[in-house]
């Protein structure tokens, strides 16, 4: 019998694009930004969605693309507290950041680019590092 996880995965959806390239622009230097923000039902905890918000701009401001991702997701038992910041700080990004990052490597081979490999995120290891500058930043 197979056992159901705590976390469930429910969908996800693109909320927003902007996507501006000139004509002739096929590749560059880019600069990626990822922001992550958990957005917890007020009625029930265990009920989350995941906004993340992807900026890749040309280091030349030629080209500029936005895709923000909404993930809906669903805790369907008690879990302890750490557990519980576990699942939204690096289960909730690592199995959304897979979708966004082929929908831009997509939309950018589809718009004639070169392709655009956004690189893989341990969200494991980003928090950790979070917290270690954190402890460090109010230590001093």
């Amino acid at each position: 019998m197979a056992v159901q996880a705590a976390l469930q995965f429910k969908s996800y959806e693109i909320s927003r694009v902007v996507f501006d390239k000139p004509i002739g622009f096929f590749s560059g230097e880019f600069s990626i930004n990822f922001q992550h923000i958990n957005h917890v039902d007020t009625q029930n905890k265990n009920n989350f969605k995941a906004e993340f918000i992807v900026t890749v701009s040309s280091n030349d401001n030629l080209f500029n693309l936005q895709v923000q991702t909404i993930g809906h997701f669903e805790i369907n038992e008690d879990v302890p507290d750490v557990t519980y910041n576990n699942y939204l700080a690096i289960s909730a990004p690592t199995i959304i950041y897979p979708y966004i990052r082929a929908f831009i490597t997509n939309l950018v081979i589809q718009s004639g680019m070169q392709p655009i490999i956004i690189p893989p995120i341990n969200f494991g290891a980003k928090l950790e590092a979070e917290q270690s500058n954190s402890v460090h930043s109010s230590s001093n």
